[in-house]
């Protein structure tokens, strides 16, 4: 029975079967995400499984296709999971001649496949598994303390860059640029940071984004300084990072052993 299992699990058919399912599934979110981007935009913030008890679950009409959308990935992954297994034990069983090395160019394909399987993973995690904290403002001098962490993230300073160009008259003065001079503290010691837009700083297994600061402009209205900021701890990251690592080995075996091959057949 476990046997007959694995062979319908590692079909090709299924394979083509769950292909077919996910384009229509997503031809049927396309017209269902069409003016209801709203209810999807609260998932990076509360997480799959809040999301779903709340949002998902109330309004099933405009979200049962990213339901069904999951449960399809979820069964490809196994699919291509015991497809990839079940090649790979062949390729062990008859290593031929060429030793290792051949086996190992054989290999890159399955290899790209164990990679893609390893990044869906992460995102599942990341879904799953990250810790949001509401938007964060900082003032020069004020700290955030991270939970469960011991650390204290204080903001020091804030160095804009203006606009100083004679192009654009209308953004004379305006911010164009901004980096947060951050000290970060815990049991360790301290060190110092900067963050801006588009470098997010990494503490304590926390990343901070800057999602929004004032003032913007140097002759614009007297607002005090502060910066706000989007804090997560996401577990899905060394998983996407493991996954992209293994899919690019299996491209760089892949891309050699066409290489060999064009050189074999000259």
């Amino acid at each position: 029975m476990s046997a007959r299992l694995w062979n319908r699990l590692s079909s090709i058919n299924l394979t083509v079967a769950l292909c077919l399912l996910l384009t229509m599934d997503l031809v049927w979110g396309y017209f269902c995400l069409n003016r209801r981007t709203a209810l999807f935009t609260p998932l990076n913030d509360l997480g799959l499984i809040p999301w779903a008890q709340t949002y998902g679950s109330h309004n099933l009409l405009a979200t049962g296709w990213f339901f069904l959308l999951l449960t399809l990935l979820a069964l490809l992954a196994v699919n291509t999971f015991a497809c990839t297994t079940s090649r790979v034990a062949q390729l062990l069983r008859a290593k031929g001649p060429g030793g290792w090395q051949r086996l190992a160019l054989r290999l890159a394909p399955h290899v790209m496949h164990y990679g893609l399987i390893v990044i869906l993973a992460g995102y599942l995690c990341s879904y799953l598994f990250t810790q949001v904290l509401t938007s964060s403002t900082l003032a020069p001098g004020s700290h955030l303390s991270l939970p469960g962490a011991g650390g204290q993230v204080q903001l020091l300073a804030v160095e804009p860059e203006y606009y100083q160009g004679e192009r654009l008259a209308f953004w004379k003065n305006e911010v164009i640029a901004l980096r947060a001079r951050l000290l970060l503290s815990d049991n360790t010691g301290q060190r110092e940071a900067f963050l801006s837009c588009n470098r997010p700083v990494r503490f304590q297994g926390y990343s901070l984004h800057l999602i929004d600061f004032a003032p913007k402009s140097l002759n614009g209205m007297k607002m005090k300084t502060r910066i706000d900021l989007h804090v997560r701890k996401d577990p899905g990251v060394a998983l996407y990072l493991a996954g992209m690592a293994l899919f690019s080995l299996g491209l760089i075996l892949y891309f050699y052993q066409w290489i060999v091959h064009r050189e074999a057949h000259r």
